[in-house]
């Protein structure tokens, strides 16, 4: 997962990302394997050589906090809502082409690491779907 589309990954995006391809019900479909390279060409090269079938990459290009202010019977309380947009893209590992491709945006009011799971466990579903109706991979 990339953050912003710096070079540098965000290892808790792609962590939560192969937790939901874990859990995803349809293992025999989806085996999920870490890519340590956030680079996306570096990730396609790194996926060939581990003989994966698909790529999915991500990108965090938005992240935000913003403060909402309640009031109630004891005053105004203040609670921050975490913001992030997540960009994701499917690609077939042999030809190099994408697959399909989106982003997701999620909230959180705890934290921006339960905000970037939740856009993570949306991209883990459209993955999977994407991946059974492709069919199998023909090598």
């Amino acid at each position: 997962m990339q953050f912003h589309g710096a070079p540098d990954s965000n290892s808790f995006g792609r962590d939560a990302l192969l937790k939901f391809l874990a859990k995803e019900k349809d293992r025999a479909i989806v085996q999920s394997v870490a890519i340590d390279a956030s680079d996306p060409e570096q990730a396609l090269q790194s996926a060939k050589a581990k003989n994966c079938d698909y790529l999915v990459t991500t990108d965090q290009t938005e992240g935000h906090q913003q403060n909402s202010v309640m009031t109630g019977t004891f005053g105004n309380t203040s609670l921050p809502t975490y913001y992030v947009t997540t960009v994701y893209k499917l690609t077939k590992v042999s030809s190099g082409s994408e697959v399909m491709g989106g982003n997701f945006k999620a909230a959180d009011q705890s934290s921006e690491q339960n905000a970037v799971g939740f856009a993570m466990h949306k991209v883990a579903d459209k993955v999977t779907e994407a991946i059974k109706k492709a069919g199998p991979v023909s090598k």
